[in-house]
């Protein structure tokens, strides 16, 4: 471009201001936007609330049952209520204790805890989610802004190009046509500008449900480093290893629920055990013309007698294990369903890492060296500027499909993170380690 600039003239120091015009201050990077978004973020908070009530809980069902007192008077005579009229009248003091069936005490608090492990694995994956939708709604914005930062600084090389036509008009060098076409084209861009403003204000609307005002203000459009998964990325061929994605919290989250169903099977089981009681109690007598008063003592052991199974415990059995069932099912399917996610990003991102490389390498310089060459030939009036607006507009075009795919490549990257279970204060921390 440089060359054809200085051919122009009176024009080249304008379009020279417009090509190496600086990217605005920006404010708000995507690390702070997920920090704040993890900040104003209930949805996560409750659950860990959640999974932590249920740990207590799971304690609470490992214990026996609170022992019964039992206070009362037995065989007092309703024609006197005297203690000491008849032999067997006593004031009786007691005390009962049902027995767990079998191991279902501690069975019952495997299974509460299980089921708190899986709440909290649940609650890494709704912050690993936060993370991934805030960085996808982020880049999206960012891509916005960049195609907008770049059709400005072409709105500004048209605008040049405009009032240098309308010299050359004054000047009797080109007719009204040339100018009114210059002018067209500037109106079309100020037309997509404004097309695009819509657009923007969408994206910050998205952005706004995770961080709140915070995504009206100017923030940093550049994408983040990710060194390590890009990295990673740059090492893989498709299909990535299913042992990728087995780790994720929500693989351990349905692990814990088929473990927590296991156990939900055992506690079933259990139940063709009888449940036993003890019942200890003491009598205290008067002294009486029939007996000398002495006291009593009792000891009762109950049980309840498990004969009906075929429609109890035989049922709940079945029901448990068909639950198991279910369980393993889903988490196979789960499995499965991220496992092809993680290869349709990862396939996602290498396709456009090498469309991003085609167009570094060859496709801009191409384009701008095109546009570079057509305004010469308009300078020294050896091309047209219909050709002039064409190439300038191929030129643009060639910048905003940059811009796309390297966005396009990081909200990729950004679902690959989510995959892959990491967190960016961790990858940031590698990352400035590099």
């Amino acid at each position: 471009m440089g060359y054809a600039l200085r051919a122009l003239g009176p024009l080249a120091p304008a379009l020279l201001v417009c090509a190496f015009a600086l990217p605005a201050q920006a404010q708000l990077s995507l690390e702070s936007a997920v920090q704040l978004a993890r900040e104003q973020d209930p949805q996560t908070a409750a659950a860990i609330a959640a999974a932590e009530a249920t740990a207590e809980t799971a304690v609470a069902d490992s214990q026996w049952g609170d022992p019964e007192l039992k206070l009362g008077i037995a065989n007092l005579p309703t024609d006197s209520f005297a203690f000491d009229d008849q032999p067997m009248t006593q004031k009786v003091i007691g005390i009962r204790q049902k027995l767990p069936r079998g191991a279902s005490a501690a069975l019952a608090g495997e299974r509460g805890a299980l089921a708190a492990e899986a709440g909290f694995a649940a609650a890494a994956d709704m912050a690993l989610a936060l993370e991934r939708d805030v960085g996808l709604a982020f880049l999206t914005l960012s891509e916005q802004l960049r195609v907008r930062e770049l059709l400005m600084e072409n709105r500004r090389w048209m605008q040049e190009l405009v009032g240098y036509n309308r010299a050359r008009l004054a000047s009797a060098q080109i007719q009204s046509q040339q100018l009114l076409q210059s002018q067209l084209a500037l109106a079309r861009l100020d037309d997509r500008i404004a097309e695009l403003d819509g657009e923007i204000s969408r994206a910050r609307g998205d952005l706004s449900r995770w961080i709140g005002n915070a995504a009206w203000q100017p923030l940093n459009p550049e994408p983040p480093a990710w060194r390590d998964t890009r990295d990673w990325l740059a090492a893989q061929t498709l299909p990535v290893p299913l042992a990728v994605v087995e780790p994720h919290p929500l693989i351990a989250a349905s692990s814990a629920q088929v473990a927590a169903e296991r156990v939900n099977v055992a506690l079933a089981e259990e139940a063709y055990k009888p449940q036993f009681g003890v019942d200890v109690s003491y009598g205290q007598r008067e002294r009486t013309p029939m007996s000398d008063g002495s006291d009593f003592a009792s000891v009762m052991v109950t049980f309840d007698l498990p004969l009906f199974r075929h429609n109890r415990q035989d049922r709940r059995v079945a029901a448990s294990r068909a639950r198991e069932s279910v369980g393993i099912l889903q988490r196979q399917n789960l499995l499965q369903q991220m496992h092809a996610q993680l290869n349709g990003a990862v396939a996602m991102a290498q396709t456009l890492q090498r469309r991003r490389a085609e167009y570094q390498g060859e496709l801009l310089a191409q384009a701008e060296a095109t546009a570079d060459a057509v305004l010469k030939g308009y300078a020294s009036n050896t091309a047209d500027l219909e050709a002039v607006i064409a190439a300038r507009m191929d030129a643009i075009e060639a910048q905003i499909s940059a811009a796309r795919l390297t966005y396009g490549y990081f909200r990729a990257v950004a679902r690959i993170r989510y995959f892959r279970a990491i967190e960016s204060h961790a990858s940031a921390t590698r990352d400035n380690g590099k």
